[in-house]
């Protein structure tokens, strides 16, 4: 989820408390902020803080891995990532690589992708397009000829994210390799979602919530319950029971952080459930409530889901033909080698 949606839903969390609800009422409004911010900062201690100490094994830069023509070569680079997992398994402690991105000019990037084909055990690196900073690619961009880069791994392949990652702006993703019995596992973005996203930091924030009041130290780690709750709702999911274990506890797969219908419909449900708390907790309410739920939240929530289901299914249609077509294109290419 974005910011947005994890700070409305923090605040929405607040206002299921009539002493915070009453409390800003009376121009006493830090009450629902301060689950706003419980619900933002696990994301922002990653984002502003935690990703500034992580440190990679191998740093893979694509501007100095290049061809004789001087573009990025696909091959070498598959044959780096190859290497740190193999790397990895042989030597059983977890190996990080980052992968940086190609910047070309003030907003102009080189984008790429890292694949990982499960069946071959192969690392896949084709070179995309030319995108903007707004992620938007130029048409006929491609570079003519270049072709994907395989690489074969030793061990099983073991990934949970996407099936792809593309990399095209900012500072690009991290991702570490650690041996998992006879397979190698593949986790993107190591940083993210560790120790900020668990219990103990939820009863932390509530302990600081205790200095104020008992009942803004619940809302507060509620709020930040709430954001590892809907994190989970996703692929990565989030480390829960951290320091007991240190790896993620794998997400429901439901949906993408980045996606614009869940995120939409967290910030229209928390929007809604705050309205509804305010009138129910004022001394004249007027709203019914399950009028008001199975109308305002039930039934948008529902159309939305499956706009948002439709809309997937579309798209992994289209990715299948997309992903035959260039299996069909990569098998013509080694047989005519």
């Amino acid at each position: 989820m974005k910011g947005i949606a994890h700070f409305i839903t923090g605040v929405a969390v607040a206002t299921f408390f009539p002493d915070i609800v009453h409390s800003a009422a009376q121009n006493l409004s830090f009450g629902p902020m301060l689950g706003g911010l419980a619900g933002l900062l696990p994301d922002t201690l990653d984002f502003k803080f935690v990703r500034y100490f992580d440190r990679s094994d191998d740093e893979i830069d694509p501007a100095r891995i290049t061809t004789a023509a001087g573009h990025p070569d696909p091959q070498r680079i598959a044959d780096r990532i190859a290497a740190a997992m193999d790397r990895a398994y042989d030597s059983g402690r977890r190996v990080k690589v980052h992968l940086h991105t190609l910047k070309l000019g003030a907003d102009l990037w080189r984008q790429y992708s890292v694949a990982f084909d499960l069946e071959r055990n192969q690392v896949v690196v084709r070179i995309g397009p030319v995108v903007t900073t707004g992620q938007v690619p130029y048409a006929g961009s491609e570079i003519a000829g270049l072709g994907p880069g395989r690489a074969q791994v030793k061990a099983r392949i073991l990934h949970t994210y996407d099936a792809e990652t593309k990399i095209d702006i900012f500072s690009g993703p991290s991702l570490a390799f650690e041996k998992a019995g006879d397979a190698i596992e593949v986790t993107f973005l190591p940083w993210h979602r560790a120790w900020t996203h668990s219990l103990v930091v939820a009863l932390l924030l509530g302990a600081v919530g205790l200095l104020i009041a008992p009942v803004y130290g619940l809302a507060m780690a509620l709020a930040a319950l709430a954001h590892v709750l809907e994190d989970q709702l996703g692929f990565m999911g989030s480390n829960l029971l951290f320091p007991i274990t240190r790896k993620r506890m794998m997400g429901l797969k439901w949906l993408r952080s980045g996606d614009a219908i869940p995120n939409f419909l967290a910030v229209w449900v928390s929007l809604a459930v705050i309205l509804l708390n305010l009138d129910r907790f004022s001394e004249a309410p007027v709203i019914p409530v399950w009028p008001y739920l199975l109308a305002v939240i039930v039934a948008p929530a529902a159309l939305l889901l499956a706009a948002g289901a439709w809309s997937r299914r579309r798209a992994q249609r289209r990715m299948a033909q997309v992903m035959a077509a260039v299996e069909a294109l990569d098998e013509t290419e080694e047989l005519d080698l």
